[in-house]
């Protein structure tokens, strides 16, 4: 079955329990990296997955808790001997940041070095953004500060989908996006501009009757304080099983 590895699921702060919340997708032949914080060759490896073996890397938008591992896992994968290129999807503003980092840290200089193929994302309902042999993702924009894109993954066996939400207040896009998802993971950072509180995600699950609801970028002062608390905000407005994420836990759908 197909799974999301959670390599961090803090919010913009993270905790001592909590990196910065980004993704990992595996398939039966494809890998797929959703954003990219802290040490990814590191997180990659504690749960099983040959970084060298990633597809593609989705940048859901430019904010510096999404993009700031990826000068880190080229040179990581470059010292590992990937010949392959890395393709890099995202909003036009999210692949030119990721494109400057590497300026900064002068990674076309490096010997040998692996391509990477830039791709920007149009901010349009629904878009295919790319299919592997085990994958489908679309994605949509939503209600984040910056231009963003929420995902949907869809397994090409089995039908299952997989809807990431990314950094955004609720909004009517992304539940088109995320109908009949079996599997949300839906920000819970708080009822703050260009992010949702519990119960907000909650309701996003309700509207578009997903299966499973994982709540991750969670903040300091919510979550790794009383995870009981935010469950119970979130089962307020939404009637399926929720999930508080942790760093390294992995989810079937």
């Amino acid at each position: 079955m197909p799974e999301v590895l959670v390599l961090g699921s803090g919010g913009a702060l993270p905790s001592a329990k909590r990196d910065n919340t980004y993704l990992a997708v595996r398939g039966e032949s494809s890998v797929l990296l959703i954003d990219c914080a802290g040490s990814p060759i590191q997180r990659l490896r504690q749960m099983g997955v040959d970084p060298t073996s990633l597809r593609a890397l989705i940048v859901t938008h430019h904010h510096p808790d999404h993009i700031y591992g990826v000068p880190i896992l080229i040179l990581g994968m470059w010292l590992l001997g990937r010949q392959d290129d890395l393709e890099v999807y995202g909003p036009l503003k999210a692949v030119a940041s990721v494109a400057s980092l590497l300026e900064v840290v002068d990674a076309t200089d490096w010997p040998a070095l692996f391509g990477t193929v830039f791709h920007a994302i149009p901010l349009i309902e629904r878009t295919l953004v790319l299919e592997t042999e085990d994958f489908r993702v679309y994605s949509s924009p939503v209600a984040h500060m910056v231009a963003c894109v929420a995902l949907r993954i869809e397994h090409k066996a089995s039908g299952a989908v997989m809807v990431y939400s990314s950094d955004t207040e609720p909004c009517d896009a992304l539940v088109r996006l995320g109908a009949g998802a079996d599997l949300l993971l839906h920000e819970a950072t708080g009822n703050f501009q260009g992010h949702s509180s519990p119960r907000q995600a909650g309701e996003m699950a309700q509207a578009m009757n997903a299966k499973r609801l994982v709540l991750v970028h969670l903040s300091n002062n919510g979550a790794d304080g009383d995870e009981e608390l935010w469950q119970r905000e979130a089962r307020e407005a939404y009637a399926g099983p929720v999930s508080i994420a942790h760093d390294l836990e992995r989810f079937e759908f």
